[in-house]
């Protein structure tokens, strides 16, 4: 009796074990595992700035001033700067730019999340989505500006 209790438990947990092991296999359960990215990061936060964002944040700025858009290739580039503007934050946190885990990782999701509502009201042309867009977008500069680039002073050029 006490023999084949014994092999009743090595076979359930050599099923058990099989079982899970099976189960690991398949690439829905499979824990992630951090994997290299292979991003070297080559400009530097200032040169985004000059390359990307400012272009892409006057563009999205300009076609949400008082002259909306006017056809569909106007709405089609205001979405496509708004895209590059989100991207551009997520490029700020990548690499040696990400200057800290905290604020500054917070404000780079700010201007990705803002300028994806821009990109958003672009594609359903809606004039009234994208002004409301620009002024969050405005608010995640000025709110990462003031700290990291101004040192307390209100937005404007480096002294």
């Amino acid at each position: 009796m006490r023999r084949s209790l014994t092999c009743s438990l090595v076979a359930g947990m050599a099923i058990a074990v099989t079982s899970a092991a099976f189960a690991q296999g398949r690439p829905e359960n499979r824990p992630l595992r951090p994997q290299a990215t292979g991003v070297r990061a080559l400009a530097n936060v200032r040169e985004l700035h000059d390359i990307l964002i400012s272009p892409a944040s006057d563009a999205v700025f300009d076609a949400s001033a008082a002259n909306p858009p006017g056809d569909d290739k106007a709405w089609a580039a205001a979405r496509a700067q708004a895209l590059l503007l989100a991207e551009s934050g997520n490029l700020l946190m990548l690499g040696t730019r990400a200057r800290d885990n905290g604020a500054w990782m917070n404000m780079s999701r700010a201007l990705v999340e803002a300028a994806a509502l821009a990109a958003t009201a672009a594609q359903n042309k809606d004039a009234k989505g994208l002004e409301t867009a620009t002024d969050a977008i405005t608010v995640a500069c000025m709110e990462c500006h003031r700290p990291y680039r101004d040192q307390g002073r209100q937005m404007g050029a480096p002294k």
